[in-house]
């Protein structure tokens, strides 16, 4: 596992992520999640409640990545890996019943993803490098 550095932490959690996908033909899907933050210095998680794109190419496949960036500063992150889907089981219940997502959508999931693999994205020379 790869470790999320305090500064990569604090990214995630105060700027906007999305979420990268594939589907069993290969097509990219990206799209915002609001929900995404930081589990643990190892690990990303999000709430997912729409059951669309992203959450059918996971269940098939499993890859994700997460890009965040902060456009004022022009640095970022890529974060990749596995991500496991728990949906109707006991850490599903015990996470979700922490939030209020239950008061706007009548389904969800929790969606922890292991970050294997770190990217840097600043708008510099180093751009792709592989950090971790």
């Amino acid at each position: 596992m790869a470790i999320l550095s305090p500064f990569m932490q604090n990214m995630v959690n105060e700027q906007f992520p999305f979420l990268a996908t594939t589907n069993s033909d290969g097509s990219p899907q990206v799209g915002p999640k609001g929900s995404l933050h930081v589990l643990d210095d190892s690990h990303l998680i999000y709430y997912e409640h729409t059951f669309r794109h992203a959450y059918e190419n996971l269940l098939t496949n499993h890859l994700a990545a997460v890009a965040v960036v902060d456009r004022k500063a022009e640095k970022g992150f890529r974060f990749e890996g596995r991500a496991h889907i728990h949906e109707n089981d006991s850490y599903a219940t015990e996470i979700l019943e922490k939030t209020n997502i239950y008061e706007r959508f009548p389904r969800a999931a929790v969606v922890v993803i292991d970050v294997e693999r770190i990217y840097k994205l600043d708008n510099t020379l180093d751009a792709g490098i592989r950090l971790a």
